[in-house]
């Protein structure tokens, strides 16, 4: 829902809900830090900025966990959103730089959807993207 209350439609990919509360809920805005479970790295960092709360179905799992910052909505403790292939996120960019293993989680099943089996990718030199999401998880 807008803040004027108007529903939108959005593409149905994720059985959610995102609603704005106006002035009666404070925006959101920070860096941000999540737990994850799907890949080799368990963190990911960003920065949020939205006046808007979202609200999951029961089909949709979150994305990560909130460690740091207010996630979906501030209150259920969850951060985007997973569902199949697609991800999610209140995060604003520069996302995948900061988070190279979600780069390359969203590269693998990318090949893996076209190709019909698991591709294994080169190993980069992720030096500096590894050294600025640690640098966030610091801050």
């Amino acid at each position: 829902m807008t803040g004027d209350g108007k529903k939108l439609e959005g593409l149905g990919i994720f059985d959610m809900e995102s609603k704005h509360f106006g002035k009666s809920k404070p925006r959101c805005i920070g860096n941000t830090i999540g737990k994850i479970d799907f890949t080799d790295k368990d963190t990911v960092v960003g920065f949020e900025n939205h006046g808007g709360r979202t609200y999951l179905g029961p089909g949709v799992k979150p994305f990560a966990k909130v460690i740091k910052g207010c996630g979906n909505n501030g209150e259920d403790g969850t951060e985007g959103a997973v569902y199949k292939n697609c991800i999610a996120t209140y995060s604003h960019g520069p996302f995948l730089p900061k988070n190279p293993h979600i780069a390359d989680w969203l590269i693998a099943k990318t090949l893996e959807v076209k190709y019909k089996k698991k591709i294994p990718l080169e190993p980069l030199d992720d030096s500096l993207e590894w050294q600025a999401h640690e640098f966030m998880l610091s801050r």
